[in-house]
């Protein structure tokens, strides 16, 4: 794709439903930014980035589904979170000085749109509602980490940490209906658990009517019962 094709693209893309950038921006920093931005595809288990990889872009999913994880001792992979799309995927990036601490990579076939990073941190410095989203974001992934740091710490029960889980995907995806995305597997290693205590745990809240089970979606039945036990 040559340059005017992608800036063309991009342009598309900031200016597109569900864009949590593009419509902060005026016409002509859409432009700009798009000059230098690009969409890129990535199939199921495509590297977006790497740990150690130079921040040069910010990226912000556009479809599909994505996570950011790091890997651990004997190759053992730890999930830090999945990206739904319309979301940053490292919203840090545009203010690392060194390479990315963590790596990230495509859980369903994703559409990624490339932000300069530079250009990025121009915008937010003269636009105060980009600085206001990339604040929130920031805000609300390190929420996200500290609550993983209290569970590898053994602070919060699986209970708590499945109940957690479905309620913030719950309100994230502003339905009851939670689809699986990965396999149950993934969603242990995000929940810091074993798969076995996983399946223990959704099986436990479908035999006590909390949730229904379905091969690929799981239905909060009773939303208060499951606030309770993400608070005990």
């Amino acid at each position: 794709m040559d340059s005017q094709s992608a800036g063309s693209s991009a342009l598309a893309a900031l200016e597109g439903c569900g864009s949590v950038i593009g419509e902060l921006l005026s016409p002509a920093e859409r432009q700009k930014l798009a000059a230098c931005a690009h969409v890129r595809e990535y199939p199921v288990n495509g590297s977006i980035f790497r740990e150690g990889d130079a921040a040069t872009s910010m990226a912000l999913l556009l479809s599909g589904e994505a996570k950011l994880s790091k890997a651990g001792p004997h190759g053992r992979e730890c999930v830090l979170c999945l990206i739904r799309p319309g979301r940053i995927i490292d919203p840090a990036a545009p203010y690392y000085e060194s390479g990315f601490p963590a790596s990230a990579s495509a859980v369903k076939s994703c559409r990624v749109l490339h932000l300069p990073c530079r250009e990025v941190r121009s915008l937010a410095e003269t636009c105060p509602a980009l600085g206001v989203l990339l604040i929130r974001a920031l805000s609300s992934r390190h929420r996200l980490f500290i609550n993983k740091t209290a569970e590898s710490q053994g602070v919060i029960s699986v209970p708590r940490r499945v109940a957690s889980w479905l309620l913030h995907r719950r309100k994230m995806e502003k339905s009851v209906a939670i689809e699986l995305v990965g396999t149950r597997e993934l969603l242990a290693r995000l929940l810091g658990v074993s798969r076995e205590s996983l399946s223990r745990e959704l099986n436990g809240l479908a035999r006590s009517g909390v949730i229904a089970l379905e091969r690929r979606t799981i239905t909060i039945l009773d939303e208060a019962a499951l606030r309770k036990a993400a608070q005990e």
